[in-house]
């Protein structure tokens, strides 16, 4: 008598290097998420809603899991073919390009502090220029590369925030943090709509990897939720140490994004905080350029999509700086969370229409 047991499944050990895949993939966007989060915090909320800052941070949770809620949909009425779907396809294109402007962003934020803070005397151009070709060409074709790196990263940053927060706190003062609405519970709101923009990218693997089966875990969403949390914490942290007066002053972009740090007395954490963000920028740029490169490949069906020509595209605005384009970002990146909206409702009401036929059929 001889009795078989399957040792090697190949099926399960590829669903579970997926599975792995994913999470890492939700870490990456969820750091890509934070790094749009800050940069607009410094370009808009801060300085808009003063003490009242944190509370618009945190309310972004609102319009996250509007947009989680209706990836989940679109996930669970996905059709068998949906990669191969026009609606998809159409979809993968738009989120490409709004990849794309999250790119631009974080290489004008990270251009913005390497030339205030390391190389006052060099044009901007060459430092934009300088990390466009350097992730161009350095950008590995795997899917996986990214991902692991980020997840080494994650701890770093962490790490480097809590030591600030706590080298920080104690010259803090709880009268700053007063008045708790700012200039108003209205005007709080308007600012936490305006900065959803950032976190359009909530539903964007919906799109790109639609063969994932829906499940009712809300295990998936927690990077994105903690990292808001955590940027909520870093303006609270702001109105602690700070007036209301010192928040809304206009000294520079980079500046405001050194609220907290150029008020510590310890130079280990002022050199951390800044290292910090900087690689929190840095990795958003890599990150959102392999998620542009996915979804290009995605929208033509194509095994390889370039990332030079797409990040090289990037440094006009950066060498423009932030002085120069404020005016316009405010006004435009708050509009990527509706056009992301419409660009999965799209592909929503293909899987309703195909799934109709179906019955019909």
């Amino acid at each position: 008598m001889r009795t078989e047991t399957a040792v090697h499944d190949e099926g399960g050990e590829r669903e579970q290097r997926l599975g792995e895949l994913r999470r890492e993939r939700e870490t990456t966007l969820a750091l890509a998420l934070g790094a749009q989060t800050l940069a607009y915090g410094a370009l808009y909320i801060l300085p808009a809603a003063s003490t009242a800052a944190w509370w618009a941070a945190l309310l972004l949770l609102i319009p996250f899991a509007a947009m989680r809620g209706l990836a989940a949909a679109v996930r669970r009425t996905a059709p068998p073919d949906a990669g191969r779907v026009w609606t998809y396809r159409a979809a993968a294109l738009g989120m490409a390009a709004l990849f794309w402007s999250n790119m631009a962003v974080c290489l004008l934020t990270l251009t913005e502090l390497t030339h205030v803070f390391f190389f006052p005397r060099s044009r901007p151009f060459f430092i934009a220029l300088s990390a466009a070709l350097a992730l161009g060409l350095g950008l590995p074709r795997s899917d996986t590369a990214v991902p692991n790196a980020v997840r080494f990263l994650c701890w770093f940053l962490l790490a480097a925030f809590a030591f600030c927060a706590l080298t920080v706190a104690p010259s803090g003062e709880a009268g700053y943090l007063f008045p708790l609405a700012g200039h108003g519970a209205g005007h709080t709101l308007r600012c936490a709509l305006r900065g959803a923009g950032g976190v359009w990218m909530a539903g964007a693997l919906a799109v790109i990897e639609p063969r994932e089966k829906a499940g009712r875990s809300l295990r998936p969403a927690l990077p994105g939720a903690a990292t808001l949390a955590l940027v909520s914490l870093l303006m609270l942290a702001c109105a602690w140490v700070l007036p209301g007066t010192r928040l809304n002053f206009d000294r520079g972009y980079a500046l405001r994004l050194q609220l907290l740090t150029e008020m510590s007395p310890n130079t280990l954490s002022w050199s951390l905080m800044l290292l910090a963000e900087m690689l929190l920028f840095l990795v958003g740029f890599t990150a959102c350029a392999d998620m542009m490169r996915t979804c290009l490949r995605c929208a033509f069906d194509a095994k390889r999509a370039p990332a030079l020509p797409f990040a090289l595209a990037c440094v006009p605005l950066a060498a423009r700086g932030m002085s120069a384009s404020e005016r316009a970002l405010t006004a435009l990146l708050p509009w990527r969370y509706p056009a992301a909206a419409a660009l999965t409702l799209l592909c929503l009401c293909g899987n309703l229409w195909y799934k109709r036929k179906g019955k019909k059929a």
